[in-house]
């Protein structure tokens, strides 16, 4: 990546609301997913862990900072749901298959799209 794609891409980041940092991370997360479902079907077993490790770490964070506090009950559903696309992750993973990123990417689909029209109503 050149000097001026990462300036811009650390300015856009920095100068992100926490809504938008968010959906971010759901376009990082969906973009890993992705990249190991290609790298799994095309047998490529090193890029496959890459990918998935860096999707398993997004969805991790993302759930490592859910705060209790604001919205406990929305805190809960979103723990179960980063907790099934963290094993869904883990067993596409293990198995060398992608049918468990089906599942998992449309979760985080859903997800970014009502994240990213919240940031959308209030950014």
């Amino acid at each position: 990546m050149s000097f001026a794609a990462a300036q811009y891409r650390s300015t856009r980041t920095e100068t992100a609301s926490p809504l938008q940092v968010l959906v971010q991370l759901y376009d990082g997360a969906l973009k890993y997913l992705r990249r190991g479902r290609v790298a799994i079907e095309s047998g490529d077993v090193g890029a496959k862990g890459e990918a998935l490790s860096k999707a398993h770490a997004i969805v991790s964070e993302l759930q490592a900072t859910l705060d209790e506090s604001h919205a406990p009950e929305l805190c809960a559903q979103l723990y179960a749901l980063y907790d099934f696309v963290l094993r869904s992750i883990t067993q596409a993973n293990i198995e060398r298959s992608s049918d468990p990123l089906n599942a998992a990417e449309n979760v985080l689909v859903e997800l970014r799209s009502a994240w990213a029209q919240i940031a959308g109503q209030r950014g």
